[in-house]
């Protein structure tokens, strides 16, 4: 079969976006290095060594990608199949792991009797698929630890159905002293005065020219602060399931390493997949339904999705946004055939039909397209969405859910110290009773000693029917206009107390009598 190479420019700008990372990674490798240099609490350098593991995994992991893509590459020029289709690629999707829990096995005396104080280990885990390299925090680790926990949420936006995620746990015991012995500059620098001058000359500018890691190791030597691979494990698309499962690990060292802890050997975990067909739109578009009524042929236009193995169906896209259930949901799974229908050339050519076994029988529903492009594009969304399920498996059975950590967890040397979960757990805590008790007194201020009686103020409802039962008086006046030449009558503030004679009638009128019929509505006015 005939083969060409691939033209290069299309492969620059993945190369400049992975080297761009590269400097990026190397940049935070020098102001780590720097930091190292002036560090003298034991939390910082944990931290520091941990983040400069991370670093240097990253850089090698990167060098190797653009490795792999400066290679020749060639590709097919001709069809790889008979009836002339190319080679279809699956849709990618978010791969993300949670919840680790990583069981210990103490021994009785270690865990239960344990008077004096036990070593101190810290723990991290670091998450590989191809180039991507993702860690977790340090958790603190001594024998009261039943199980050692990350509650980080770790996801790969890139990843195929024959994706492989590897999983690394590594831990460093703290009990040890902790000093660095020797930058490259001050190793420089001593190798300058121990060997001849013109050897140490060179190997100072060998180092100088940022070629360290061809003459020493990555990582600075730390006592007391390194980390060591404790166990490890590899998880694939078979592991992916909407629970927590539980995975073997595979444990290196023995009971002789200073870092060991003793491991059952299982991690419990929730490895979650996400593929773009089953969380994104693969198709959209208005299609033409057909309806049987009776012996009468309709056509309905609708407004169709392909999405998670279903083709939903709406009146507008308007009705999507709204969060509308859908009028028509038609499945689309292993089992449905779709068929593109040709009849007769003067009418409707731009069918096709969706068939679906439905309790031992077949369903069809019937599609038109407005053109023969249209159809090609969703009959393509169709074959390459059938392709996407058999790929991905049991993972498009459901939409598997990720949930992301809100809000993010403070660091670790700031929270308190990790104990055993069942030293967490506190029934009768103190500070719920104080709670409650600022409470009662809080209400017993507030009502003047009434919280504890069960009495309740009058409502202003019962203070408005006490006006009609006769036991309260009530005095009714008539409001002046304001532009009347009683106004300047009115009383100051000084008499507010004392009583104020009412004006005289009008000279036109008889003087008021309580015998006198009063219109109801003219007195209720006035009063108000």
């Amino acid at each position: 079969m005939r083969r060409q190479r691939l033209p290069s420019a299309g492969a620059q700008e993945p190369e400049r976006n992975i080297q761009e990372k590269i400097d990026f990674e190397i940049r935070m490798r020098e102001g780590i290095c720097k930091l190292l240099q002036v560090s003298t609490q034991k939390d910082q350098l944990l931290q520091a060594v941990k983040n400069l593991m991370v670093c240097n995994a990253r850089i090698r992991a990167y060098r190797t990608e653009l490795q792999h893509q400066e290679e020749p590459v060639f590709c097919r020029t001709e069809w790889s199949s008979e009836n002339g289709t190319k080679d279809r690629v699956a849709c990618k999707a978010k791969v993300a792991i949670s919840d680790i829990r990583i069981p210990l096995m103490w021994k009785g005396s270690d865990h239960f009797s344990n008077k004096e104080k036990s070593q101190r280990y810290a723990v991290f885990c670091l998450f590989r698929m191809g180039a991507e390299i993702f860690d977790t925090e340090v958790a603190i680790v001594d024998k009261a630890i039943t199980d050692i926990c990350f509650e980080n949420v770790t996801i790969f936006d890139e990843a195929r159905p024959d994706f492989q995620v590897k999983v690394e746990v590594y831990s460093c015991c703290t009990e040890e002293s902790l000093y660095v012995t020797n930058t490259p500059k001050k190793l420089a620098k001593k190798l300058k005065t121990s060997l001849s001058k013109a050897t140490g000359k060179k190997l100072k500018a060998a180092l100088e020219e940022d070629s360290i890691e061809s003459l020493l190791p990555a990582d600075p030597v730390i006592y007391g602060a390194k980390y060591s691979l404790l166990a490890h494990t590899t998880l694939g698309l078979e592991s992916a399931e909407d629970s927590f499962r539980t995975h073997s690990l595979t444990i290196t060292g023995n009971e002789e390493s200073t870092f060991w802890l003793p491991l059952y050997g299982n991690m419990c975990c929730r490895l979650v997949a996400q593929p773009s067909c089953m969380a994104r739109d693969m198709m959209a578009g208005f299609l033409n339904q057909q309806q049987m009524i009776g012996s009468l042929t309709s056509w309905r236009r609708l407004y169709c999705v392909l999405r998670g193995g279903k083709l939903c169906c709406y009146y507008s896209p308007e009705e999507i946004e709204a969060k509308l259930e859908p009028t028509l949901t038609i499945s689309i799974n292993k089992e449905t055939r779709i068929r593109a229908v040709d009849k007769d050339s003067k009418r409707r050519t731009n069918n096709f039909s969706v068939i679906n076994p439905v309790s031992g029988e077949a369903v069809t529903q019937l599609f038109a397209t407005d053109s023969r492009d249209e159809l090609l594009k969703w009959m393509e969304a169709f074959w390459q969405h059938f392709y996407d399920l058999s790929q991905w498996k049991h993972c498009c059975e459901e939409l598997m859910k990720i949930e992301i950590m809100s809000p993010r967890k403070p660091p670790l040397f700031l929270t308190k110290e990790a104990t055993s979960v069942y030293h967490d757990m506190s029934i009768d805590s103190p500070v719920k009773r104080e709670g409650l008790a600022a409470v009662i007194q809080r209400k017993i201020r507030e009502s003047d000693g009434e919280f504890l009686l069960g009495q309740q103020k009058e409502s202003a409802s019962s203070l408005w029917a006490s006006l009609f039962d006769g036991s309260h008086e009530m005095v009714v006046q008539k409001n002046m206009h304001p532009g009347s030449k009683s106004d300047t009558a009115s009383p100051t503030n000084d008499s507010r107390g004392k009583k104020r004679r009412a004006p005289p009638p009008p000279s036109n009128k008889s003087p008021y009598s309580a015998k006198a019929q009063v219109n109801t509505e003219q007195l209720g006015k006035e009063n108000w």
